[in-house]
């Protein structure tokens, strides 16, 4: 368990990745949330420096791997060990017990997608999604040294930002996501400026992250009648709603992925 967070954490910190936030509604608003990194450019480049051609000479198989862990199971089966660690790593882990994580890897295909989820039974399960995913991001030992990257380096400012939560809500007659900041009118405002072209280490990772896009996957039990956001896909049987922001865009303005969905009424 520990390699594969620690693995994600560095990934996902250090490499441009597609992040797909996904919602499956049920009846009853009950239903799975998943949000996705898929980084199998990260896994080609870590594979590389490690060597890996020396595998694809010898023509053997990559790694190939299809795992889900859930957090509750692994807090029974080592919880001598989890009673040993340090208490902030004990509080996280206690307080994600009702989450899983996946992790979809095939070398050969280029493909590593790790995913943070939770079997939510409301709405008001996802109240403090964020926060919930922040402590499973920081269940490895080089959490503070990724915090230190993210407050002290250039890189930060492209990692997003700790100021937004996002707010569901749903009524039998639509759906809204909802973006709450902590930043003032006016400092949302800077953030339009937060990246200076003319900066060559900004201009760098602008073009690192160019292709980089943060998606939104919505899946209801009732058909959709209307979306906000002008190009968002429906499904065939309108019952799933798609849509995505580019990386820096969606740093700059988080609120560019609030959305307001009407059912039709059936």
């Amino acid at each position: 368990m520990k390699k594969l967070i620690l693995l994600f954490s560095l990934n996902l910190v250090l490499t441009s990745c597609n992040v797909t936030e996904s919602i499956v509604f049920n009846d009853g608003q009950s239903g799975e949330y998943l949000i996705t990194y898929q980084m199998g450019d990260a896994m080609k480049a870590f594979t590389d420096k490690m060597g890996g051609g020396a595998k694809k000479d010898k023509k053997e198989k990559g790694e190939v791997m299809d795992t889900t862990m859930v957090f509750a199971d692994l807090m029974e089966t080592h919880k001598d060990s989890i009673a040993a660690l340090p208490e902030d790593k004990r509080l996280a882990m206690e307080a994600v017990k009702d989450m899983f994580m996946t992790m979809k890897m095939d070398e050969d295909k280029g493909q590593m997608d790790i995913g943070i989820g939770l079997n939510f039974e409301s709405l008001d399960d996802l109240k403090n999604i964020q926060e919930k995913i922040k402590k499973v991001q920081s269940l490895n030992g080089q959490g503070d040294q990724l915090d230190a990257m993210k407050n002290g380096s250039p890189l930060g400012k492209f990692m997003g930002s700790e100021d937004e939560s996002v707010e569901y809500n749903m009524s039998s007659a639509g759906f809204e996501r909802v973006t709450n900041s902590e930043l003032s009118a006016e400092d949302r405002s800077a953030m339009a400026d937060l990246f200076d072209e003319n900066d060559e280490t900004d201009k760098e990772f602008m073009t690192y992250f160019e292709s980089s896009y943060y998606n939104v996957k919505l899946t209801f039990p009732k058909a959709v009648k209307s979306v906000s956001i002008k190009d968002a896909v429906l499904s065939d049987d309108r019952k799933t709603v798609t849509y995505k922001a580019n990386w820096i865009d969606y740093l700059q303005d988080p609120l560019m992925l609030d959305v307001k969905v009407e059912f039709v009424n059936e």
